[in-house]
């Protein structure tokens, strides 16, 4: 007989060995086990919380830098204006002081006489 014509016929011993596999199958089914719907849930929401401080820590990082270099311009920034001033000062009294004058003078090693006859 040809094979073609084979699966016609009825044969015992295939019927139960259908049988057979599918019982094994559903038995397997049963068996096994299936992973939690809160286990999933979990995962997804563990990697969106990494992900949220990942990147929340990188942004207060930066605005800590940018806080820290803040701090050290606004101190750069005061030095330098008492710094200007004391020169503003330092210029207005050379200009104006007698006594800062002739000391400037003996400083620079040039004649008080010179130096007072120019400024009057």
């Amino acid at each position: 007989m040809s094979k073609a014509a084979n699966i016609y016929w009825y044969n015992p011993d295939m019927s139960g060995r259908r049988t057979r596999r599918r019982r094994r199958t559903a038995q397997s089914r049963v068996s096994h086990k299936r992973t939690p719907w809160w286990l999933s849930f979990l995962i997804v929401a563990a990697i969106f919380t990494m992900l949220i401080v990942s990147i929340n820590f990188r942004a207060f990082t930066e605005m800590n830098e940018e806080s820290n270099q803040n701090v050290r311009l606004s101190s750069q920034i005061q030095n330098l204006m008492d710094e200007n001033l004391a020169l503003q000062e330092e210029i207005h009294n050379l200009k104006t002081n007698p006594n800062v004058i002739r000391r400037e003078a003996k400083r620079l090693g040039l004649r008080s006489e010179k130096v007072l006859g120019l400024t009057n």
